[in-house]
């Protein structure tokens, strides 16, 4: 018979260092400051696990996209070694509830702490710039059988039947498609929304997950004065976004208060129709006439110039059309008669100042493809799937998600594999 010899004494550093899976894990649990957060939460019984661990452990969940703790735990035991440089003792694994009991008591402003370190130690020698910022936000599914599409009953309408077990998640878009016979359907969500600004290097810099009833653009505003206050960027620095941010507080906020450039696409949505003018400028109304100007006013930052039927307000006009208004419109003969009415925008705000025909503005908004690549980084199961029930810990766990793509990079940079603070999976490895 076969026999094998299996030896019980291991070189720990030589296996680390020979297999690129325990010298990722070591590399980034060495870079990793933990300072700010207390290794033990002592309280009365026995003594607790280490906070520590709990962390390192999650991350590993993440980048490894473990979908559930129990999973982790199954993992980590297959995994002694792992399990060791994490911090835990082998065949000594805390019970799941330990895991649900960190991320729903840890303060998120911990991790934030955490998050900002990281970044500070990427930032300072200039691996990571600060002139070009890229804001974009990606869905992330609540854990509600009104998610799963195989549900005939599932609630996708109506916004104010919340999910059970769910009571901070609400409904948003999360796609379209064309389906085979040429008609275009929308695919809606229960969940939240993780909101990031990443860098022109693909590191997430700050970010916040909150439910989706909060607008892509009003997130962008304060996401931008948390940047601000953070890493005090200088003045001209970019900020690209898509339509969604196509918004006239974003604008001022970017480019008159904080001086920058904002690479921003004109929305449909909030852009006038084109209208028909005549020989002097005026909009032309619905007979063709062109009408005449009474006067201007304002609403917040918008000048509106107003223009009225020329048939009320100019008699010389008038004359020529005894019978009234050629087409008769209502509102020439009854109500009010106040005649037609038209307005047009002549502000020249920050909004209409951004010179979306020019090469540069195609250029620096091509960098948006950095943002979609982060994400995809970022992992299906992390940020497009939760496993958790309330907010504060969705937060945690999105956010321990962000924190694992700049550790990668911190990392990488470690092992002097520059070229490599993007590549979650290879690197540590080496040619």
């Amino acid at each position: 018979m076969e026999t094998f010899q299996l030896s019980l004494f291991y070189d720990y550093r030589a296996l680390i260092m020979n297999t690129h899976f325990f010298k990722k894990y070591d590399a980034l649990f060495s870079v990793f400051d933990l300072s700010e957060l207390r290794f033990r939460k002592y309280e009365i019984g026995r003594t607790p696990y280490s906070r520590h661990a709990i962390f390192r452990a999650l991350i590993v969940k993440h980048l490894e996209e473990i979908p559930s703790i129990p999973r982790l735990l199954e993992f980590l035991d297959a995994n002694p070694i792992l399990t060791e440089m994490c911090g835990f003792t082998i065949g000594c694994l805390p019970d799941e509830s330990q895991f649900y009991r960190f991320l729903q008591e840890l303060p998120n402003s911990v991790m934030q702490k955490l998050h900002l370190a990281v970044n500070k130690k990427l930032i300072d020698p200039g691996i990571v710039t600060l002139t070009t910022f890229l804001i974009d936000s990606k869905p992330v599914k609540a854990a509600t059988k009104d998610n799963n599409p195989k549900n005939t009953a599932r609630n996708i309408s109506n916004k104010h039947k919340q999910p059970q077990r769910n009571p901070q998640a609400t409904l948003g878009y999360y796609t379209h498609y064309e389906t085979n016979d040429g008609t275009v359907k929308r695919e809606f969500f229960w969940g939240y929304r993780t909101h990031v600004i990443v860098s022109q290097e693909g590191i997430p810099l700050v970010e916040v997950t909150l439910p989706t009833s909060k607008t892509d653009a009003q997130v962008a505003k304060t996401l931008i004065r948390k940047l601000k206050k953070l890493y005090r960027f200088t003045k001209n620095a970019v900020f690209i976004a898509d339509a969604a941010y196509d918004v006239r507080d974003l604008y001022e906020l970017i480019i008159t208060r904080l001086k920058c450039r904002a690479i921003i696409p004109i929305n449909p949505r909030y852009s006038q129709p084109l209208k028909a003018v005549g020989p002097h400028g005026a909009p032309l109304c619905d007979a063709g006439l062109e009408m005449a100007s009474d006067g201007w006013w304002s609403d917040k930052n918008t000048d509106k110039a107003k223009f009225r039927c020329p048939l009320k307000t100019r008699r010389t006009i008038a004359r020529k059309y005894p019978d009234g208004c050629p087409i008769h419109h209502l509102r020439f003969s009854e109500g009010a008669t106040y005649g037609c009415t038209k307005y047009l925008t002549i502000t020249d705000d920050a909004r209409a100042r951004v010179p979306r025909t020019s090469t540069l503005f195609e250029e620096l908004y091509n960098k948006r493809i950095i943002c979609e690549q982060y994400f995809s980084r970022l992992g299906s199961r992390e940020a497009d799937q939760t496993t958790h029930y309330t907010l504060r810990v969705v937060k945690n766990q999105i956010t321990i998600a962000h924190i694992s793509q700049s550790l990668v990079a911190l990392a990488a940079v470690a092992l002097g594999q520059l070229d490599k603070i993007r590549c979650v999976r290879t690197f540590a490895m080496t040619a």
